[in-house]
């Protein structure tokens, strides 16, 4: 079953399905007749004829779940007749559908009649297959209760076993730690939402019927439940997670309870959180508070030892607090920190010294690796203002100590006065948290520090160096003493010349950041369409023709998924030193997105654009890609426009639809290729082959 996106106000979240189903009757539902007997739930009704496999008959109804969930969304679309009997496993509470197995799997059926179902009722369902919004399903026209069954036996799988959805509407079970317990009210219901971690990331678990269980208990337990897999899909029919739907409180089975008093466990130093083996239950530290999110998080220090604990908790800390905290470990950026925490106070403390430190002591290098120095610590650091600007609901300030940038950010406070603004220039002494940003492959980077109130910003010296009393006493000198001014004047000149020179570098590093890509260094989007317009208006004055090109990678999603997102990042760096060694200087290329280049190639007269093009193809493909252990080998399709002088008054929209086209046309013919889009005819020639992704 997929819940579409126009419902989702009606859900707690994307993988939060809310149900309104029950294993008992709610007391406005009509007395339901007691059944014979107490049947097996894997019988399935028996088809007139014979019992066909994918139909080739509209004639024969399908009598097995298998059979309908084998229909592609075209084939289950047909509406093939229907007839099953089997067990209704959990109720959604969506627009009058149930989940249903019988011996073979399980299925979503949406309903037009209105027969009271309960979870446990076996059925005989009469309808047709219906293509669903992620997987076929059934879709019943009448429902008739049978009798009750037995619940089926329920595999148990692992969160690798969810993804794609092969689970979908199945009845399994999943052994995890609860990391979260939240109960809700959803269409007049009380269920209970846990968050579970199984294998290294979490599901989503919904429970109804949980009497007798403690939320706060509960977390940190070993449990195995069971319930209906229920996937969440977006508009393309694509797996976005799965959600356990768990309908009675008999289905969960707590193998490990959590320990009665979570702050009864040993207190370890912050420093060995995360310690190797050690991430799937709660951990439990202490420290002195450097800084309170409230509602949200809370920074404490232990020594020289920091670390963030994330808690919705609206208990007040304030720095200098001594607090117990207890949560889940957990990796973010460089350091380890606790989410789903909870903390209490311990006691009064004296507040923790901020230490203070050169920039270039913050992030080091030995051995040819970055190493970070103290992160989530409480830091006090000297530095000129370069820029003072806000972002959303922060106030960033970038300075500088020596040749080091930073950022130094303060949350803006709806109850503080505004705080006026810093000349730039001037000298400042920050005191905040610092946290140490890592790049694609986990090294430090960069750091920024955390400010906690306005107060942690100290002007030891206001900017610019020039004051009006300052003024007044050099004019008095230069009235008096000329060879004095001569000497300030010429000094003055070379201090505006280093200043000059250090804003334009820095606009110039400024300027290129804004206009290349981070990964690669060609042009970035707005960059190479600038380009390409320029271009337009050069063809319109010079009647000249230009030929637009759109690049795309071969298969590169499955580079990903097979070797890694690090090695995608090698695979489309390898490509762009294929694109940047066969441009021309006056060619133009820069990364339309994802995997995807745009190639401005002007002045290439229409009879040698296939040429050009088949050596650049031949250039850009079949390239070797290693990283690490990995070898393997990346090819590209083209999608070519000419824009001649005649059509250079044409927008800009139009010819890059029409490379987009081609660029399909390409990859529909097979892939490796180019095609080249002209206004009345179109050219593909396939690259010589080679391994594909």
């Amino acid at each position: 079953m997929r819940i579409p996106a126009k419902a989702a106000c009606c859900w707690l979240s994307l993988l939060l399905l809310p149900w309104a189903g029950s294993g008992e009757a709610a007391k406005s539902d009509p007395p339901r007749t007691k059944p014979a007997s107490r049947e097996p739930w894997g019988q399935a009704a028996a088809a007139p004829g014979k019992s066909p496999g994918i139909p080739g008959s509209a004639t024969i109804p399908l009598a097995r779940v298998a059979q309908i969930r084998q229909l592609s969304p075209a084939q289950a679309a047909r509406f093939y007749p229907i007839q099953l009997r089997g067990v209704v496993t959990a109720m959604p509470g969506y627009r009058n559908s149930f989940f249903f197995q019988d011996e073979t799997a399980g299925i979503s059926v949406d309903r037009t009649d209105s027969t009271q179902v309960h979870v446990g009722d076996r059925v005989e369902v009469t309808g047709t297959s219906g293509p669903g919004q992620f997987a076929p399903v059934v879709l019943a026209s009448q429902v008739r209760v049978i009798g009750q069954g037995l619940p089926p036996p329920a595999p148990l799988k692992t969160l690798g076993n969810l993804f794609g959805g092969l689970e979908d509407s199945q009845w399994i079970a999943l052994r995890g730690v609860v990391r979260a317990a939240t109960p809700a009210d959803l269409f007049g219901r009380p269920i209970l939402i846990l968050t579970i971690e199984v294998d290294g990331g979490p599901v989503n678990v919904q429970l109804q019927n949980f009497a007798g269980i403690d939320p706060a208990r509960i977390v940190d337990s070993v449990i195995r439940v069971r319930g209906v897999c229920a996937s969440t899909a977006n508009d393309k029919r694509q797996f976005v997670g799965p959600t356990l739907l768990v309908p009675n409180r008999n289905d969960l089975e707590v193998e490990l309870p959590a320990p009665p008093d979570p702050f009864a466990g040993p207190i370890r130093p912050i420093g060995d959180v995360l310690k190797f083996g050690e991430w799937e239950h709660r951990v439990q530290v202490a420290g002195v508070v450097t800084y309170q999110l409230p509602g949200h998080a809370i920074y404490l220090q232990d020594g020289s030892d920091g670390i963030r604990v994330e808690s919705q908790s609206p208990v007040l800390a304030v720095p200098g607090t001594r607090v117990e905290a207890i949560g889940f470990p957990a990796m973010r950026e460089y350091a380890p920190i606790l989410v789903d925490g909870l903390f209490r106070v311990a006691g009064q403390a004296n507040p923790v010294t901020p230490v203070s430190v050169e920039t270039g002591a913050i992030i080091t290098q030995r051995e040819g690796i970055n190493r970070g120095n103290y992160n989530q610590q409480l830091v006090q650091v000297d530095a000129r203002l370069i820029e003072d600007h806000i972002q959303r609901s922060h106030r960033v300030f970038l300075v500088r100590q020596g040749n080091e940038e930073f950022e130094a950010t303060l949350l803006l406070s709806g109850s503080a006065a505004p705080m006026p603004p810093l000349p730039v220039g001037s000298l400042l002494r920050l005191t905040g948290i610092c946290t140490i940003q890592v790049g694609s492959t986990l090294n430090p980077i960069a750091f920024e520090l955390l400010l906690r109130t306005p107060k942690d910003i100290v002007v030891l010296e206001r900017g610019p160096w020039w004051t009006p009393a300052r003024s007044l006493s050099l004019l008095a000198i230069f009235a008096g003493v000329s060879a004095l001014a001569f000497l300030w004047v010429a000094a003055l000149r070379n201090r505006v010349k280093r200043q000059t020179k250090a804003i334009r570098e820095s606009e110039e590093r400024f300027r290129y950041l804004a206009e290349h890509d981070g990964l690669t260094g060609l042009l970035n989007r707005g960059a190479i369409l600038r380009a390409l317009d320029n271009q337009l208006a050069r063809a319109r004055r010079e009647h000249q023709p230009v030929t637009v090109v759109l690049s795309d990678i071969d298969h590169f999603k499955e580079v990903n998924d097979r070797y890694g997102h690090l090695a995608g990042d090698a695979a489309l760096r390898r490509f762009t030193e294929a694109v940047s060694a066969s441009m021309r200087p006056y060619d133009s290329a820069g990364r339309y997105g994802g995997e995807e280049f745009l190639l401005v190639l002007p002045g290439i007269p229409e009879t040698d654009v296939e040429n050009r093009l088949g050596a650049l193809h031949a250039a850009m493909s079949n390239l070797d890609v290693n990283y690490r252990q990995a070898s393997f080998s990346i090819t590209c399709s083209f999608g070519a426009v000419v824009i001649s002088d005649s059509d250079a008054a044409i927008d800009r929209d139009t010819f890059l639809s029409a490379a987009d086209r081609a660029l399909y046309q390409a990859k529909d013919a097979g892939r490796n290729r180019f095609v080249v889009q002209r206004e009345r005819s179109e050219a593909a020639r396939p690259n010589a082959p080679g391994p594909k992704l």
